[in-house]
C-alpha cells in the first residue's frame, strides 16, 4: 500500500487577476515538512504573486489552500504569520531601531507582572536562541548597526524562534559575500534538519542546484512542472523556465584596442588605495571582490560622480576632473549603477523620456523638445534593444528588471558613450534578460567600446571578462586572464590572497 506524503502545504488550482490580466492560472503546489523547494520563472512569471498569496499580502481570487492537511478560508499576514508561514524578503522586516533581542522576541517579552520590561531575562533568551544557531552576535546590538547577511540571519533566528512551518527567502543572495552565502545555506539546511519547510526564490541558478532538494517551474502563471534536482542540470532548467534553449553569451578572447580610460594610482582614503589599470577598446573587464570591497566606490569615481584624495583619471590619454559629471558625460563614460531604480532611472517619468535623458540637446531645438524627435529615437532603441513595452509613454517602474536595466543601456547608447561602467549589470533579471544584456554587452565591445563590469556572479566574470581584476579591502590584489585562471582562484584573491600585479 502507497504510503500517503504529508504536505505541510497543499495548493489546488490557485487564480489571480490584476485588472483582468491572469497572474496565476490554476497553479497547484505542494511542500513537504523538511523540504527546500526552489521555486523559479522568469521576471513576470507569477512567483512573486503566488508568495504574497501565501504570506497574505494579496488575496486569491480562487482555488484551494491547505495547511497541515486543513483548508484555509482567508489569509492576511496575520493569519499566515500565526500558521507558521514567514517570508524574508530582501527588504529586511525588522525594526531597526530595537535591538536583536526586542526584535527576536517582539510580541513574546518576559515582563514582570506590573508590565515592567524584564531586560536581563529578555537577552539572556535572546542570546540563548543565538547560541543554538551558533551565531556569534550581541543580542544587545542595534538591527541598524548590522549588515544584510546579518540581517538575515537574525529573521532566520526568529522564524526558529515562533516555530516557523514554512520560511519563504525571496532573493536572498542578492547583496551578500559568498562566504555569507555559504553561512546563509548552513542555517537553511539547520530549518531542514528540524522540520521547517522552505521555498526558495533566486535567479542564481547555480545557487539552487546547492540547496534545493526540489524545483517548481512557474511560467506565464502555470506551473510547467515538479522536478527533484537529481533530474535537472542548469540547460534543462532554463529550458522549462523560458520554454526554449538559450545559448549562453561566452567572450571571445581578441586583440585589444586603443586605450579609452586609464586610472594611476587612484586613492580615496577609507575606501580604496593606489588603483591603476586601464580600459581598452574591444575588452571587458571584470571587477571582482567581496561587499565592501571598495569596488561600487571605484566605479562612482572612475565616472566622475565622487572625488578622490589622490591619483589620475585618464580618457585617451587626456586627464579628467574627478567630480566634473558633465565632462565625463561628455567624454562618453557612462555609470549603470548597481541600484539602477534609484540612481539611474526616474520612476514617474515614461520610457522615452528615460532613453533621451542624457542627450536632451539633441532632442531640442532651442528651449523646445522636439517631441516627434524623441519619439523617433526611443523607438529606434526600443526596437534595437527590444525592449518589452505597452507604449513609449509607459512609466519606467511598470517594467520588469531586465528591460529598466535595456533602458538604462539606452540612455547612454543614445548620447554616444564608449566606456560603460556597470555595477551588477544583470542583479535581479530573470534568466531571459540575463542573456540578452550579456549579448548587448558583446555587441557593445565588438564595435569597439569598453566596460568595466564590477560583479559578485564568478560565473559572469568567467564567461564575459577578458581579464578580471580583484579587490580586496579596497587594494588591488590580483590582475588575472580570464582563459588562464578559474573561479576558485577569484575567489582565493578576494578573501585575502595577494600577488604582484602589472596594470
Amino acid at each position: 500500500m502507497e504510503k500517503k506524503i504529508n504536505f505541510c502545504i497543499e495548493v489546488n488550482n490557485l487564480n489571480k487577476s490584476f485588472s483582468g490580466i491572469r497572474v496565476l492560472s490554476n497553479l497547484c503546489f505542494s511542500l513537504k515538512a523538511g523540504e527546500i523547494r526552489a521555486l523559479v520563472g522568469e521576471n513576470g512569471a507569477g512567483k512573486s504573486t503566488f508568495i504574497k498569496i501565501l504570506s497574505g499580502a494579496y488575496e486569491r481570487d480562487s482555488g484551494e489552500i491547505f495547511i497541515d492537511g486543513k483548508p484555509i478560508r482567508q489569509l492576511n499576514p496575520k493569519i499566515s504569520h500565526d500558521l507558521g508561514i514567514v517570508t524574508i524578503y530582501q527588504e529586511r522586516n525588522l525594526i531597526p531601531y530595537l535591538s536583536i533581542g526586542e526584535n527576536l522576541l517582539i510580541g513574546d517579552e518576559p515582563r514582570s507582572r506590573w508590565g515592567k520590561m524584564q531586560w536581563k531575562k529578555l537577552f539572556e533568551k535572546a542570546q540563548e536562541i543565538l547560541h543554538n544557531l551558533n551565531l556569534n552576535l550581541d543580542p544587545r546590538q542595534k538591527v541598524s548597526s548590522l549588515g544584510t547577511a546579518e540581517q538575515q540571519t537574525v529573521e532566520i533566528a526568529k522564524a526558529l524562534y515562533k516555530k516557523a512551518q514554512v520560511v519563504i527567502m525571496d532573493e536572498p543572495t542578492a547583496s551578500i559575500t559568498q562566504s555569507e552565502i555559504d553561512h546563509l545555506f548552513f542555517l537553511i539546511r539547520q530549518l531542514k534538519q528540524k522540520g521547517v519547510a522552505v521555498i526558495y526564490i533566486s535567479h542564481r541558478l547555480d545557487e539552487i542546484f546547492k540547496i534545493a532538494d526540489s524545483v517548481t517551474v512557474i511560467r506565464d502563471g502555470q506551473k510547467v512542472g515538479d522536478f527533484d534536482i537529481q533530474e535537472l542540470n542548469k540547460e534543462k532548467l532554463i529550458q522549462y523556465m523560458i520554454g526554449e534553449k538559450v545559448k549562453p553569451v561566452h567572450i571571445e578572447r581578441k586583440d585589444p584596442g586603443a586605450i579609452l580610460l586609464q586610472v594611476k594610482n587612484l586613492t580615496k582614503y577609507g575606501k580604496f588605495s593606489q588603483i591603476s589599470f586601464a580600459l581598452r577598446q574591444y575588452e571587458i573587464v571584470g571587477l571582482a571582490g567581496a561587499v565592501g570591497s571598495g569596488r561600487s566606490d571605484i566605479a562612482r569615481a572612475i565616472a566622475g560622480i565622487d572625488s578622490v584624495d589622490e591619483g589620475e583619471i585618464l580618457h585617451r590619454e587626456k586627464k579628467l576632473f574627478p567630480t566634473h559629471l558633465d565632462q565625463f558625460i561628455e567624454k562618453g563614460i557612462c555609470l549603470i549603477p548597481e541600484d539602477r531604480d534609484k540612481e539611474g532611472l526616474i520612476f514617474p517619468m515614461s520610457i522615452a523620456g528615460n532613453i533621451t535623458l542624457a542627450s536632451l540637446d539633441k532632442m531640442s531645438h532651442g528651449f523646445l523638445l522636439q517631441l516627434k524627435k524623441e519619439k523617433k529615437i526611443a523607438h529606434e532603441y526600443i526596437d534595437s534593444l527590444d525592449i518589452q513595452q505597452r507604449s513609449l509613454n509607459q512609466k519606467v517602474q511598470y517594467l520588469s528588471g531586465g528591460n529598466r536595466q535595456k533602458v538604462m543601456l539606452a540612455k547612454w547608447l543614445c548620447s554616444g558613450v564608449e566606456v560603460f561602467i556597470m555595477d551588477e549589470p544583470t542583479q535581479g533579471v530573470d534568466v531571459g534578460a540575463r542573456e540578452e544584456i550579456h549579448q548587448i554587452m558583446k555587441e557593445l565591445v565588438d564595435k569597439g567600446k569598453s566596460i568595466l563590469m564590477i560583479s559578485s556572479d564568478l560565473d559572469e566574470l568567467m564567461n564575459m571578462s577578458h581579464r578580471i581584476l580583484v579587490l580586496n579591502k579596497g587594494q588591488l590584489v590580483a590582475h588575472l586572464i580570464t582563459s588562464q585562471t578559474t573561479q576558485e582562484e577569484v575567489l582565493s584573491y578576494a578573501i585575502g590572497k595577494s600577488i604582484e600585479i602589472t596594470p
